[in-house]
């Protein structure tokens, strides 16, 4: 390999390389010096990227033997634009750099070169396209997924109407003759009798309930619920309630407690819809409470930050059953999940679904947690109001 016989000695060329290699320095970035087309110099950076112990290794040789090409070309005497290539190494793999000319004379055979280390990005530009290449795959999947997704819930919820309408009309036949029997107009009953029909009339209106419940569960409409929403007494919907659930509650020897406190027993609601979510959960009590225990039903006014803050009612519905574990307590109210015991006590795991779903087209929540002492606390909000008014009490609808 033949070497230059000195360097430049135009002061003009001394000065702007002396200039180079400091705005390299101060860059960060390596500096490689030609002379007569051959390596006449390398910073200290640049010795650090090639791995190489001294400048002495490169002094002299062509720019071939420094830079191998990774489908862009090399660096080349006299030329103007960068060019991304691969810097050789003492030992180890090539580095990919970015090679730009800074200066060279009229020739081009000498001159500087800023050479830039873009190994890293262009491997995490490589890990972004895989990533991208991955992310479109789930993507597809996910998307193939949720279609068929929608079409399983779409006939599962044409099912449930289709069978729901299929029972509703038996059980209704079924429990209009009931109620004809226990009427005794065709004939007068014994006391066996009577107890058989009234527990038959029982059964039924639970299956009618549950049905009722399957119903609710296949209706999606895309407005959500529509409510017909005026003031009215909590105090006469718990009374209805628990008179409907009242051979229920008996029939297990269940203590009920009721307490409606003086101001909170008014709130904004659709009637209708707030017997259904307090028979739900009061029904939920009673099917877990153990024979002879209690219930709690009552009312209170959940504290306000400020004045402006929206007020609302709260109405707690407590059993003395298993309880719920913490885990389960999001996922109860989701359709179709049951936990715990309720995996063994039948239903679909439909009625907490529909009572969050009521609640919360009133602009409320409902949530459980742990009964002090043992049990379960059902509770769930209603908004006051902001102009309630002195008597508005929904008395006698339904």
């Amino acid at each position: 390999m033949s070497r230059p016989a000195a360097r430049p000695s135009g002061p003009a060329g001394a000065e702007i390389a002396e200039i180079a290699k400091r705005l390299a320095a101060a860059a960060g970035e390596g500096l490689l010096l030609i002379r007569d087309g051959r390596i006449d110099g390398i910073t200290p950076r640049l010795l650090e990227m090639a791995n190489l112990g001294s400048a002495s290794a490169w002094t002299g040789a062509e720019l071939a033997e420094a830079f191998g090409d990774t489908g862009g070309g090399i660096p080349e005497l006299g030329a103007t634009r960068a060019v991304e290539c691969a810097l050789r190494r003492a030992d180890g793999p090539s580095r990919i750099v970015i090679c730009q000319p800074v200066w060279s004379d009229d020739d081009g055979a000498t001159g500087a070169w800023l050479i830039q280390d873009v190994t890293h990005l262009r491997t995490v530009e490589q890990e972004l396209l895989r990533a991208e290449k991955d992310l479109h795959r789930v993507n597809r999947a996910l998307i193939s997924l949720q279609e068929r997704l929608r079409a399983q819930q779409a006939e599962r919820e044409e099912l449930l109407t289709v069978v729901s309408h299929e029972l509703r009309t038996p059980v209704t036949v079924i429990g209009g003759f009931n109620r004809l029997l226990l009427t005794e107009e065709v004939g007068p009953l014994t006391e066996e009798q009577r107890g058989f029909l009234e527990e038959s009339a029982k059964s039924c209106d639970r299956l009618n309930t549950f049905i009722g419940n399957l119903l609710e569960a296949s209706l999606q409409t895309e407005g959500g619920e529509v409510l017909e929403v005026c003031y009215g007494s909590l105090a006469g919907i718990i009374d209805h309630v628990v008179g409907l659930l009242r051979p229920l509650l008996e029939e297990r020897d269940l203590e009920l407690r009721v307490d409606v406190a003086p101001d909170a027993s008014r709130a904004r609601f659709d009637r209708l819809r707030v017997e259904q979510i307090v028979t739900n959960l009061l029904g939920n009590a009673i099917k877990y409470s153990s024979p002879g225990g209690s219930i709690e039903i009552e009312t209170r006014r959940p504290p306000t930050r400020s004045r402006s803050e929206r007020r609302f009612i709260e109405l707690r519905v407590s059993d003395r059953g298993p309880g719920v574990e913490q885990e389960d307590r999001e996922r109860i109210f989701e359709p179709y999940v049951r936990v715990g015991n309720e995996s063994s006590a039948g239903g679909l795991g439909l009625g907490l679904a529909i009572c969050k779903r009521l609640v919360e087209a009133h602009g409320g929540t409902i949530a459980v947690s742990d009964r002090p002492g043992g049990g379960a606390r059902f509770s769930f909000t209603l908004p006051v109001g902001e102009d309630e008014p002195a008597s508005a009490d929904l008395e006698g609808r339904g």
